[in-house]
């Protein structure tokens, strides 16, 4: 299932900015730039999580973060995309067809987001 970060400004998230930190957090992600002008996306990712592989793009816009990989590393990831915004700068976490949803703040927890997917993660 596809999962976003949806800031309500444009240009919040910058290419630059998000490659530098991607890989600082996670030294083994893998970042490309999409050199095509008409893909609507600026970067594609890679990053190698806990439970699976998150696997994502942000677009040109810089508004919007999409990704794909097990809820419970998509849920870091998410939290981790929340501390690039600017924290009064509105967000929202939600899968594609919009079933799970929920404002991402700066106090949001994983259990939050668990929570607005009907999420039960199962005990190690």
């Amino acid at each position: 299932m596809n999962y976003f970060v949806i800031t309500e400004s444009e240009g919040v998230v910058s290419p630059t900015a998000f490659t530098r930190l991607l890989r600082s957090r996670w030294p083994m992600a893998t970042v490309e730039e999409v050199l095509h002008p008409a893909s609507s996306h600026a970067l594609e990712f890679s990053v190698p999580m806990e439970h699976s592989r998150v696997d994502g793009s942000l677009n040109r816009e810089g508004c919007s973060i999409v990704f794909i990989g097990d809820l419970r590393d998509c849920a870091d990831f998410a939290l981790w995309c929340r501390t690039l915004l600017p924290p009064d700068e509105p967000a929202t976490f939600c899968d594609e067809s919009m079933s799970g949803s929920l404002e991402l703040g700066t106090t949001t927890t994983p259990a939050d987001i668990f929570r607005a997917f009907d999420y039960q993660p199962l005990p190690p």
